[in-house]
């Protein structure tokens, strides 16, 4: 019995060092989140949190998320890599447009770019390896 008990500490020992070894080597991924704030958007704020928190339940990810509309209002960051989405709620209103979405530095600094959007809102053609998200 002793030796199959030592035999199990040593198994136990070389998983555990290799659990610790592996989730130390993990890399994080950057995920970086954009919500449409045009006023075709303004009916669905339950939606976008419910989104928000769906996307955020990811394992070893941290997250950027901003908010884009016309560029004179409603464009701005609402917070940088941090490890969960903290959505305050935005003002949701003004015409569409995603010109000024190349213009936050998380765009390219992400590994993974998400627009929260509706499909009766812009055009999102031009966002090419965008993961376009569509709350209808």
């Amino acid at each position: 019995m002793k030796p199959f008990l030592i035999w199990l500490g040593f198994i136990a020992v070389v998983f555990g060092v290799f659990t610790v070894v592996a989730v130390a080597l993990h890399e994080t991924s950057q995920v970086f989140v954009v919500v449409d704030a045009s006023n075709r958007m303004s009916a669905e704020e339950n939606r976008i949190v419910r989104e928000l928190g769906r996307i955020d339940e990811r394992d070893d990810a941290e997250f950027a998320l901003a908010t884009v509309s016309d560029t004179r209002n409603g464009t701005g960051l609402v917070h940088r890599w941090q490890s969960s989405l903290r959505w305050e709620g935005a003002a949701l209103f003004g015409p569409c447009s995603f010109t000024a979405i190349d213009s936050f530095a998380e765009t390219s600094e992400a590994d993974e770019r998400i627009l929260i959007t509706t499909s009766n809102s812009c055009d999102t053609a031009a966002l090419i390896g965008w993961e376009i998200i569509l709350l209808d």
